[in-house]
């Protein structure tokens, strides 16, 4: 039989997991610096994503879909003309360079054969 501080502290694991994976359902700002500055607006408000990579045109994507990723996180794939923008998130503490705060999500990205790294947070 579980004791009381055991429960609860079960229920408060399943609550973070809840409330980080909804972090993802709504408007983020994700992006990086490695290898170049990237970054992309997700607004549901308007259903779509821009998606910005330093020494290349921005282009908009659909809003992201998201589905499990191996191992843990989530992929957030958004269809754009130039092809599938599919970022992996993984809920781990995520420093940048962009910002003097810690982001609660970090990002991997595979895009024209480079390997973007990030950080995203819900706005």
């Amino acid at each position: 039989m579980l004791k009381p501080a055991s429960v609860l502290a079960l229920a408060a694991l399943a609550l973070a997991a809840c409330s980080a994976e909804g972090d993802l359902a709504g408007d983020l700002e994700i992006g990086g610096t490695e290898p170049a500055y990237w970054t992309v607006q997700v607004q549901h408000a308007t259903g779509k994503s821009t998606i910005s990579i330093l020494g290349e045109p921005s282009f908009e994507g659909e809003l992201p879909v998201k589905t499990n990723a191996q191992g843990g996180g989530y992929v957030l794939t958004s269809k754009s003309p130039n092809g599938d923008f599919a970022m992996t998130f993984t809920q781990k503490e995520c420093f940048d360079g962009l910002a003097d705060v810690a982001r609660p999500w970090t990002v991997t990205v595979t895009w024209n054969g480079e390997i973007l790294n990030g950080c995203a947070r819900p706005v």
